[in-house]
Parts: structure tokens; sequence; C-alpha cells
């Protein structure tokens, strides 16, 4: 029996530690409810960071609120 396994579920340290850190931050998202069907979601920031997007869970209808200088510190809104 000199085989061994050895198994973890911690990442290693190093650089490849790092980008396992950057990927378990929270995204920043804004919630929602789309007053069309009366449901909650939430929707998140786009990889550019200049829109929140998303769409209602039951209809699909879309909404892309634009993020920017002077705009508001509500982290929830009605969709009409």
């Amino acid at each position: 029996m000199a085989d061994r396994l050895d198994i973890t579920n911690e990442p290693e340290y190093g650089p490849s530690k790092q980008k396992a850190d950057d990927e378990r931050k929270p995204r920043p998202f804004l919630g929602v409810k789309f007053d069309c069907c009366s449901i909650y979601s939430r929707i998140y920031q786009n990889k550019d960071r200049t829109h929140y997007v998303g769409n209602c869970p039951k209809c699909a209808k879309q909404i892309r609120i634009r993020i920017g200088h002077g705009g508001s510190s509500n982290r929830f809104f009605t969709a009409y």
C-alpha cells in the first residue's frame, strides 16, 4: 500500500489563488420588481460595468439601467 491519494478542496497558493479570490467576489446587483408579472428578481452589471441588465423571469421583458455619475444610490426599483 505505497500509493496514496491526497485530495483537498483548498486552492493552491500563488497567482492562481489570487484569481480564485477575485472570482469569489459578489457581483454588484440591483433588486427589481417587474410590475408586468409582479415578480422580484436581481439584475447584474455587464462586463464593461456600464449598465445593469436583466430580464423579467416570467415574460422576458428586458431592462437596462445605465451606471453614471450623479445617479441614484437606491438598490431596489420597480420596472413598469
